[in-house]
Formats: structure tokens, C-alpha cells, sequence
């Protein structure tokens, strides 16, 4: 970017509260923001966690109205997000809590994107299609991945379709988000593996793109060393409040950095993978980060090299090439170490000549592929699907 030249916008709409045990201040954040009552939208994990309990048990001392849905599914539909917003008007809610991973913060996105605007949801697909704002959110995130705490997006499944659908617009930005690391410490070894690979393809994503700026790149390169340095020792144990602080807080910095920075071909093709496939959205980026990073290194080496130091690599006395390259090893090792499948083949999954065509167009058309800091085609999107068969 060059600053004689260029310009940029940024801002940051979200009022973050990070600490442990802040959760204990949602009943005062609520009576602040004038909330009569709380539609809580969760998941059967986070019910079987003890997670809702703790936090009901806050809202019953702080002496909240709320109701409370606990059938979000890991990729959030738009059948379920209708069942939603029937329970938010029929029980006279006024706000929202998106309590649990990406899914249900979106869940709750998709529901206030709802109750404001009439018509189906995908009358408001892409961005900047939302006429009125709708319920105010409050984020509550239980995974340290998708940043959904402080963005303005919600990724929603149309079944018909088979495809994951992007609204974006700056009224799903959460009013507040809550990040209290102790919600972590319950977190699946699994979960916390791929959601920390979701949150660090964020960081690289914004970090490398054509969009990237001044601000989102420092984001961006924070968040990468904080995520070489504790992702490891997190998933290894997630009862570690300091490795989970450092995960959490990396995971909110990256989303905020992919408001502005974007996302690029790694998403394009975790989308519809996830959609048609099943494939969780964390795993997908995690398959395919390495592989796009091998595709992108050209189009800055420097950058790259950055990251590969970041990542731990001894980038000293190399070429800039070489270091570069180092960046791509870095994430492969730490993929291995945290024993995530890589390959589609591992997950039991067979995709024909014609279902790779259908994923590389679909992930085209999205247009997050214009964002990647280097050109690529359909006939490149096969490719790189092609690599991880």
C-alpha cells in the first residue's frame, strides 16, 4: 500500500468486554442497554458443557427475562434461523445473545437480520442489502476461531441450495461482545484444533490480501504470533487459562482484521466445501490455508517470510524465497502437531471431476477470490482442490 497514494477506512463497532469470569457482568450490560428480555440462542454442546447453566445462573441473579433456544446446528440454516425468530416474537424478546461458536452467534445475526426485515434471508444475501437494523447482539463466543464476535457477517446454509450464504452488512455487528477465556476450558480437543486453524487462516488471510492496510496488517501479524505461540499448549490443555486467554484474544483480533483486510481463496473454498459436503468450516480452512499460501507466495515473499518468523521458522540467512517458503512448512507442521486431517481423502470424502468443477465455480462466484493477493481462475481452483484429494 502506498500512503501517498492510497486511502483506507476502519473502525470498530463492537464494545468488547475481555477478562476472565467477565461473563459475571452481563446482567449490568443488559440493564445498561435497556433490555427487557433476552433471547439466548445456543447449541446441545454447549447445554451438555454446563456452559448455559453458568450462564443462566448469571442472568437468574442479576434478575434478567430471557428465553432460551438451544437447537443451533453447526452449520446454521435458515430453517433454523426462522424457528428463531418465531420463538424472539412470540415470547416478546427485545435483544439477543449468541452464546457458543460461529454458528450460534450467526445463528443470532441471521435472527435480528430477520425480525427487522421481511422476506426471505436470502433476499439480503451479499453486501450492504440490509434496509433496517434489527435487535442488538450480544456475543458471547465459547470458541477461539471465527471472530464472529465483532464482524459484520453471518454465513448462513440454504439447504435447497446446498450452498453457505454470506450476508454482510455493518448492522450485524454485535452491540457487545463478552470474551471471558474460562468458556474455552470446556472446549473438545478437536474443536479447539480446527477453530484455532479457522482463526489463524483469518490472520493470514487478511494479513496477505489485496485489501489488506496498514492497521488490519498489524492485526493481522499480532494475531499470527500470538496463535504460533499458544495454539499448541491450548488444545494440549485447555484448562491452561494463559494459553486460553492468548487464543481467545487472538482469535477476536483476526476477526477484526478480516472486516477490513478480507478474506480470500481459502474461505472461497471452505464455503461451499462446508455447504455441500459437511465439511466443519474450521477443518476446510485448515486443508486448504497451506495449500493457497503455497499458490499466493509469489505475490509478496516478504510477507510471507514475516510469517513464517512469526511462526517460529530461523528465516535468517535465507533468501527471500526460501524464507518465504518457510511460512507453508510452518503451518504444515503445526497442522500435524495438532493432528488435523489434511486431505479429503482422510475424512472419507471422494469428490468426482464434476463436484470439484461445482466447488471451484461456486467459490469463483462468491467473490471473496477477488480479495486474494494473487489472481486466480476456476481452472486454479480445481487445482488447488485437486491438491488435498
Amino acid at each position: 500500500m502506498n500512503l501517498l497514494t492510497d486511502s483506507f477506512e476502519f473502525g470498530l463497532h463492537t464494545q468488547i468486554h475481555f477478562g476472565i469470569d467477565r461473563i459475571q457482568e452481563l446482567p449490568s450490560i443488559i440493564k445498561k442497554y435497556n433490555y427487557q428480555k433476552i433471547l439466548v440462542c445456543t447449541d446441545k454442546g454447549i447445554v451438555d458443557s454446563g456452559t448455559l447453566d453458568r450462564l443462566e445462573s448469571v442472568l437468574k441473579s442479576g434478575e434478567v427475562n430471557y428465553e432460551v433456544f438451544t437447537e443451533v446446528e453447526p452449520d446454521p440454516t435458515l430453517r433454523v434461523v426462522k424457528k428463531v425468530e418465531e420463538l424472539f416474537i412470540m415470547k416478546n424478546c427485545d435483544a439477543l445473545i449468541g452464546l457458543g461458536g460461529g454458528s450460534s452467534i450467526d445463528t443470532a445475526k441471521g435472527v435480528s437480520v430477520a425480525v427487522a426485515n421481511p422476506g426471505d434471508l436470502s433476499l439480503f444475501e451479499g453486501k450492504n442489502q440490509i434496509p433496517n437494523r434489527g435487535p442488538d447482539i450480544i456475543a458471547i463466543p465459547t470458541t477461539a476461531g471465527t471472530g464472529s464476535e465483532v464482524t459484520h457477517a453471518t454465513v448462513l446454509k440454504d439447504e435447497k441450495r446446498k450452498y453457505k450464504m454470506g450476508i454482510v452488512s455493518e448492522h450485524l455487528h454485535p452491540k457487545v461482545a463478552i470474551l471471558d477465556p474460562r468458556l474455552l476450558t470446556t472446549l473438545p480437543k478437536g474443536s479447539s484444533a480446527i477453530t484455532g486453524m479457522d482463526a489463524l487462516s483469518h490472520a493470514i488471510e487478511s494479513y496477505t490480501s489485496n485489501q489488506a492496510q496498514p492497521i488490519t496488517e498489524a492485526l493481522g501479524l499480532h494475531a499470527i504470533e500470538l496463535i504460533g505461540k499458544w495454539l499448541r499448549p491450548f488444545v494440549a490443555d485447555r484448562s491452561n487459562l494463559e494459553a486460553a486467554s492468548n487464543m481467545m484474544l487472538a482469535s477476536t483480533i483476526a476477526g477484526i482484521a478480516f472486516i477490513w483486510g478480507r478474506i480470500a481463496a481459502v474461505h472461497a473454498l471452505s464455503h461451499p466445501l462446508g455447504g455441500r459436503y459437511k465439511i466443519a468450516h474450521g477443518l476446510a480452512n485448515s486443508m486448504m490455508l497451506p495449500v493457497v499460501m503455497k499458490y499466493n507466495l509469489s505475490s509478496d515473499f516478504e510477507k510471507f517470510k514475516n510469517i513464517a518468523a512469526l511462526l517460529g521458522e530461523n528465516v535468517h540467512d535465507l533468501s527471500l524465497r526460501s524464507a518465504a517458503e518457510k511460512s507453508v512448512k510452518a503451518v504444515e507442521e503445526l497442522i500435524s502437531d495438532l493432528e488435523i486431517p489434511t486431505t479429503l481423502k482422510d475424512i472419507n470424502i471422494e469428490l468426482t471431476e464434476a463436484e470439484i468443477q461445482v466447488v471451484a465455480q461456486e467459490a469463483f462466484d462468491s467473490g471473496m477470490t477477488n480479495a486474494n493477493p494473487k489472481k486466480v481462475s476456476i481452472k486454479d481452483l480445481v487445482s488447488i482442490i485437486n491438491s488435498i484429494k
